[in-house]
């Protein structure tokens, strides 16, 4: 099969000919219909991440947002069929099961995972074998409409779980891209007021029509914008999607008493919070690591149902990954891009 990989660090993906591995008793292969490309790709194919911190080793195959079809199933798989449309749940596939975030149902946080496309080969390629306990039938969904709910969905879906949303709150999500278009339409499924932040007219224009109660120019005084929005309250939820010192800084101000700050975008930061502030405010501060399966699984429902809408606007032949790579980095895509093998 035809695979993109990273051989050196900072260097341009190769289009390689790579086996394809037959699946084992307890294993499918997915003929890949779409990856959606992540920022986090960009950060390992820099070098910024490393896939030996994953436990893998060069040259791998990028890509962690995967949708296709089952072609050859085991001899004990039994979820799942040939033929079945399926998402790949690509952070949980190679969790442990045995250290104790595995045991307490937070497996999102497994200490020795080697996810999919980061310590193991991804979906930049024409097929993939994985776990079948990874694989959930997303049905009648198009697979390059919905492969992103593998990490930009399900990751904002568990910070406003995280958070506790409820009607009442007022919600910031600040940075609208892919992820950013996935919290607003769940942050207005939880019933509450959305504000969303941005630099972008054009994705604040895409913010709006998802159902963003209001936007904001992220380079006029977003904190004040947001306080005059809230009347003087502050916001009660702020998702950082961005990660960016500045970013951060403006976030924490714009929360209010009890303000729950969700940490997502991994930029460089760093975080700073003034020990006044939050003790004054009762803030709390929390990270936000992709998701569990319960949440994917949860997040492909409200999907079946109607309630998230793709925010898939651009796909890419396998062999353009270096250019959907490149695109994502200098923030030139709306929503989210999928590479179609």
């Amino acid at each position: 099969m035809k695979a993109m990989r990273v051989h050196e660090y900072g260097k341009p993906l190769k289009l390689d000919e790579v086996e394809v591995k037959k699946p084992g008793p307890k294993e499918a292969l997915v003929k890949i219909e779409a990856c959606g490309v992540c920022h986090t790709d960009v950060h390992l194919a820099e070098g910024a991440l490393k896939t030996e911190y994953f436990g893998g080793k060069r040259p791998w195959i990028l890509g962690h947002e995967i949708a296709g079809n089952v072609v050859e199933a085991g001899s004990e798989v039994t979820d799942v069929n040939v033929g079945d449309t399926v998402l790949v749940d690509a952070w949980t596939a190679y969790t442990c099961g045995t250290c104790m975030p595995c045991r307490t149902g937070v497996e999102n946080c497994c200490i020795n995972n080697t996810p999919i496309g980061f310590g193991k080969d991804g979906g930049y390629a024409e097929y993939i074998t994985v776990p079948a306990k990874a694989l959930i039938k997303i049905e009648k969904l198009k697979p390059q409409d919905f492969a992103s709910l593998a990490c930009g969905g399900v990751t904002v879906f568990r910070a406003l779980r995280k958070a506790a949303v409820t009607p009442s709150d007022t919600v910031v999500v600040y940075g609208a891209g892919g992820l950013g278009m996935f919290a607003v339409q769940l942050a207005k499924l939880m019933g509450s007021t959305v504000i969303a932040v941005s630099r972008s007219a054009e994705k604040l224009e895409m913010a709006k029509k998802f159902g963003a109660d209001h936007v904001v120019d992220a380079s006029k005084d977003p904190v004040n914008e947001v306080w005059k929005l809230t009347n003087g309250r502050g916001a009660n939820v702020v998702l950082d999607l961005v990660g960016l010192e500045q970013t951060l800084e403006n976030g924490l101000k714009m929360l209010g008493v009890l303000g729950r700050f969700l940490v997502v975008g991994v930029g460089p930061g760093p975080l700073k919070c003034l020990p006044d502030t939050a003790v004054n405010f009762e803030l709390t501060i929390s990270g936000v690591k992709v998701g569990t399966h319960k949440d994917l699984v949860d997040l492909v429902e409200l999907a079946k149902k109607g309630f998230v809408k793709p925010v898939t606007t651009q796909t890419f032949k396998l062999e353009e990954a270096n250019e959907a790579l490149e695109k994502v980095k200098k923030g030139e895509i709306l929503g989210r891009c999928v590479i179609k093998p």
